[in-house]
C-alpha cells in the first residue's frame, strides 16, 4: 500500500479516494508478471518517477516538458473514415524502427515515459512490438481501429504488459459503422472480448460530437464498454480537420460542458478510468474515475512518419523535425511554448476547435510549415466560419499561395 499512499498524496488521479480500489482492480485482472510489467510502466515510471524528473528539469531549465509524446509509425490505414484527421497525410513513408527507438531514448532520459503510438492504423506495423519488449518501462498507448487483432498481436500484447491498446469508435454499431464502415462495430467487440478472456488491458476512445452525444454519454454505452472489459475510456471531442470537415458536428463550449456533467451524474458503479479531453469542465464530484485532461498541445506533441514535431494531431503545422535536432531542443521551440502558453490562457481549451484564429495567427507567426497538403486550408476555412468575418493580412497572402501551389509533403 506505499504506492497507493505515494499516489494519493501527488494526487495524480483526480479522485484519489478511488485510487486503491482502482488499482487493486487491475491487480487482480491481470496475471501476475504483466501486473508487474503494468505497475513499473503506467504507475512508477509515468506517475511517479517521470514527473519527478521533469519537475527538477523545469527547475533548471525553465520550461515545461510534456507528459506524451505522440508517434505515428505510419499514415496507412485499412479503413476510410469520415472525419480522419490523418487522412491528408502522406501514406507511402512509415518511420524506421530504429528511429522510434531513438525517440524513446530521449523521451526516457528527459523523464517521458508515456508514448502514444498513433497511425492511420498502427497494428499495420506488427515490426512494432519488438520495440514495446526491450522498452519494458515505458508505458505505452496503441490507438486502433480495432480490427486486425490477430494471434500474432495478441501473443505480442501477452508478453508486453506495458501496452495498453485503445478502440476508437463513435457509439453502438449504428454510429459506429456509419463513421467506419459496415461490420466494424462487431469486429471491435469480438476483438474486446477476446483481449478480456486474455486478460489484457484496454480501453475505448470516443469520438464525442453534436449528433451522438446522447449516445456515448450514456448508461447504456457505458454498461457495454465495462460488460466487454474496458478498464480506460477516453472522449475526444471532433473537430474538423482531414480530407472532409463537418462542421455542424463540433460542439461548444456548453454543450461540452452539458455532456461531461451528464457523465459525471451516473452512479458510481463503473470501474473504467474516464478521460475528458477537455480543460474547462472541472467534476464535482468524486463519484466516478473521472480525470479531465484538457487539451495536451505543448503537454504532448506528435510526430509524424516524416519526422515533423507538431503540437498535437490537430494543429498540423511544425517548425523542427526530430530526424533533425534532439527532443529537448525542440520542446523549448518558440512555436511549441506560444502554442502551450495559449492552451493555458484559454482553460485548456482545445485551439483547433475553439480558437482556430489564435492558432493561425501563432502558425503565421513562427512560419510554421504544413504538415500535410490541407493543414493551413482546413484551419484557415474553420477559422472563417467561426469568427463570421473575412481574415486579411499575411494570413489571407498565406492561403492564396498555399491554395494555388502543390506542396511537397
Amino acid at each position: 500500500m506505499k504506492l497507493i499512499n505515494s499516489l494519493m498524496k501527488k494526487k495524480v488521479l483526480f479522485i484519489p479516494e478511488n485510487i486503491t480500489r482502482l488499482y487493486l482492480d487491475i491487480k487482480g485482472y491481470l496475471p501476475q508478471k504483466r501486473f508487474y510489467q503494468f505497475r513499473k510502466a503506467w504507475v512508477l515510471n509515468n506517475l511517479i518517477k517521470g514527473p519527478k524528473k521533469r519537475r527538477d528539469f523545469q527547475r533548471k531549465y525553465g520550461y515545461v516538458l510534456p507528459g506524451v509524446i505522440n508517434i505515428s509509425p505510419t499514415e496507412k490505414c485499412n479503413l476510410r473514415c469520415l472525419g480522419c484527421y490523418s487522412s491528408s497525410y502522406n501514406r507511402r513513408e512509415d518511420m524506421a524502427i530504429d528511429k522510434m527507438e531513438k525517440i524513446i531514448l530521449e523521451a526516457k532520459n528527459l523523464g517521458i515515459f508515456f508514448i502514444g503510438i498513433l497511425g492511420g492504423e498502427p497494428l499495420l506495423r506488427k515490426d512494432i512490438f519488438p520495440l514495446f519488449e526491450r522498452n519494458k518501462e515505458v508505458a505505452f498507448r496503441i490507438s486502433t481501429n480495432g480490427t486486425l487483432v490477430d494471434s500474432d498481436i495478441l501473443n505480442s500484447l501477452k508478453r508486453a504488459g506495458n501496452v495498453v491498446l485503445f478502440f476508437s469508435l463513435e457509439g453502438f454499431e449504428q454510429e459506429t459503422d456509419f463513421w467506419r464502415g459496415k461490420g466494424v462495430f462487431q469486429e471491435i467487440q469480438k476483438n474486446m472480448l477476446l483481449l478480456k478472456q486474455n486478460r489484457i488491458l484496454f480501453g475505448f476512445s470516443a469520438l464525442l460530437h453534436a449528433r451522438n452525444r446522447d449516445i456515448i454519454i450514456s448508461e447504456d454505452f457505458l454498461d457495454l464498454m465495462e460488460n466487454l472489459g474496458n478498464k480506460f475510456g477516453i472522449y475526444f471531442p471532433y473537430g474538423p480537420v482531414g480530407e472532409n470537415q463537418y462542421y455542424e458536428l463540433v460542439m461548444d463550449k456548453e454543450e461540452l460542458k452539458r455532456s461531461y456533467e451528464k457523465l459525471e451524474s451516473f452512479e458510481p458503479n463503473y470501474s473504467i478510468l474516464i478521460l475528458n479531453k477537455e480543460g474547462f469542465y472541472k467534476p464535482k464530484k468524486a463519484l466516478n474515475y473521472i480525470l479531465n485532461q484538457g487539451c495536451q498541445a505543448g503537454l504532448s506533441v506528435h510526430i509524424t512518419p516524416e519526422g515533423h514535431v507538431e503540437p498535437c494531431n490537430g494543429i498540423q503545422f511544425y517548425t523542427e523535425n526530430i530526424f533533425e535536432k534532439s527532443l529537448d531542443g525542440i520542446l523549448k521551440s518558440p512555436f511549441y511554448r506560444e502554442i502551450f502558453s495559449a492552451v493555458q490562457r484559454n482553460e485548456r481549451r482545445c485551439l483547433a476547435i475553439h480558437e482556430p484564429l489564435q492558432a493561425l495567427e501563432i502558425v503565421e507567426k513562427h512560419k510554421a510549415k504544413s504538415s500535410n497538403k490541407n493543414s493551413f486550408s482546413n484551419l484557415f476555412r474553420y477559422a472563417q466560419i467561426i469568427s463570421q468575418k473575412p481574415l486579411c493580412g499575411g494570413l489571407n497572402s498565406r492561403i492564396n499561395k498555399e491554395l494555388t501551389k502543390d506542396e511537397q509533403i
